[in-house]
């Protein structure tokens, strides 16, 4: 099997091929508005490290390890709770939407070197809306609890969680790639994923050295976009994004080689006669 720079290069070669679709990393990032809100308020020089898998789409803000002054992801209290709610469908479906499109796109591109974005979004819309609306609802008690009041009891939960989340993010990373490699449902795609993990092997090994690239990088991106302020952010959502569907690109191809009832994505862009093992 190749390695995981080897799977990394043909993603980057991927990548180049089909820029465009890095506009959606693009979109994510700027959307994701408590991201930006906790990085413009730092004050004073700040240094951090992320651990992170390719179970969604991969942003600059998986790079970046930003502080969350006492947790205020999302700021819900008796005035804003109620325009969180009108708000959060509309976010939830903009999200599927661009998933379900920018996974779809992806599996297409590798496999036919062309893609209709809006006919996947509508393709696979549900079962990527399910699965967005799963992943939102387990940040919930910490959204729920963000305040001064609690920010001791949110402390002890964050510690409680952080490996929990961590840990069925392993299980469960392949499941965007499961669901349009073999067009099912998310159930089956749940499912299939986690068969793959806990059979450790090439599952394992991937997601070790994916989370190693994470965490070195972030040393970097962190420092760059928390430290510059909006300048910093504007550079970090712009040059990691291609870098962002690289991962995906390079996630997607591996998921079709270790997955016995995926399709295959054709021949590799870059010689991977070398191998380390750590696929």
């Amino acid at each position: 099997m190749p390695s995981f720079i080897s799977r990394l290069a043909d993603g980057w070669n991927g990548m180049k091929a089909h820029l465009p679709l890095a506009l959606v990393p693009v979109i994510t990032a700027v959307l994701n508005t408590d991201a930006i809100t906790n990085a413009l308020a730092v004050d004073g020089w700040y240094v951090g490290l992320r651990l992170g898998l390719p179970a969604t789409i991969v942003d600059l803000w998986q790079f970046v390890s930003v502080p969350t002054n006492g947790m205020n992801i999302g700021l819900i209290g008796p005035d804003t709770f109620p325009l969180v709610l009108f708000v959060l469908p509309f976010a939830l479906v903009i999200r599927a939407g661009l998933a379900a499109g920018y996974f779809g796109s992806i599996h297409d591109a590798l496999e036919t070197s062309s893609y209709a974005f809006v006919a996947n979004s509508r393709r696979y819309f549900v079962p990527f809306l399910l699965y967005t609306l799963i992943s939102i609802l387990f940040l919930l008690p910490l959204v729920l609890l963000g305040g001064d009041e609690t920010s001791g009891v949110l402390g002890l939960i964050v510690v409680v969680l952080l490996p929990i989340s961590f840990g069925l993010m392993y299980l469960f990373y392949a499941t965007p790639y499961l669901i349009v490699l073999r067009e099912t449902d998310l159930v089956t795609a749940l499912q299939a994923s986690s068969t793959l993990a806990l059979t450790g092997g090439p599952y394992l090994h991937f997601a070790v050295g994916f989370a190693a690239f994470v965490f070195l990088s972030s040393v970097l991106v962190t420092v760059i976009v928390v430290n510059l302020g909006s300048v910093g952010i504007a550079i970090g959502v712009v040059t990691v994004a291609p870098i962002g569907l690289t991962a995906n690109m390079t996630a997607m191809r591996f998921i079709a080689d270790i997955d016995p009832e995926s399709p295959s994505l054709g021949a590799w862009s870059v010689d991977t006669a070398t191998s380390d093992g750590s696929s």
